[in-house]
């Protein structure tokens, strides 16, 4: 796998003088929550701009998340102290987090796709059902999937779930600078990551492209 260049966490990110195009295409029905439901988790239906930058963190290997942050928090106060980076040090709380990479790519939406959005109620119905409890991985042996070395499958919430189902792609115009800019370009062909949207089973695929290309 290319090494990816990261000096432009170094540079001043508000120098923004090349423009590009970010296409994100989902390869799985999304389910996009971004507050705490109830009931329900109802989806948004144009991705949260947390978790497009969450994505992009992931394709270089630099998502942490706002729970785990002392490491991101520490690193972002070396980039604001020691660089030009004009970096927000934020909060513990999840509404004041501020996502590492958000100040080097502005991202503003171009292009939105055709939408529909259905509730997944087939799991629900399953952990309501006594007679299937005994599926929920609470009550699994782990003896029973030891001899599975690959993707054993993700947990299902016992809380309905709202999905979206794209008809193509979402665009978004993207400032940012021609090192940034570049690093997105290999990062995302050769991703450090999963990139996903809300659920980790909310495969997408993303491209960037300079305007100039």
């Amino acid at each position: 796998m290319p090494a990816i260049d990261l000096s432009f966490l170094l540079e001043n990110p508000s120098n923004t003088e090349a423009t590009g195009t970010l296409t994100v295409d989902p390869l799985a029905p999304l389910s996009m929550n971004t507050s705490v439901p109830g009931k329900h988790f109802q989806t948004e239906t144009t991705p949260p701009k947390r978790q497009l930058y969450g994505m992009i963190e992931n394709a270089f290997g630099l998502h942490f998340g706002w729970s785990k942050g002392a490491f991101g928090y520490k690193l972002k106060q070396a980039l604001a102290d020691e660089a030009e980076a004009d970096v927000s040090i934020s909060g513990t709380r999840s509404r004041d987090y501020q996502p590492l990479l958000a100040p080097y790519y502005e991202l503003e939406l171009a292009k939105a796709p055709d939408t529909e959005t259905y509730d997944d109620t087939q799991w629900l119905h399953k952990w309501r059902d006594t007679a299937q409890v005994r599926a929920s991985a609470s009550n699994q042996d782990w003896r029973g999937v030891q001899d599975k070395p690959g993707n054993y499958g993700y947990g299902k919430t016992p809380i309905q779930r709202e999905y979206v189902v794209a008809d193509g792609p979402w665009v978004y115009d993207v400032d940012t600078t021609e090192s940034a800019g570049s690093a997105l370009r290999a990062a995302l062909k050769a991703p450090r990551g999963p990139l996903y949207l809300g659920t980790s089973d909310g495969w997408v695929d993303a491209r960037f492209r300079f305007t100039s290309e």
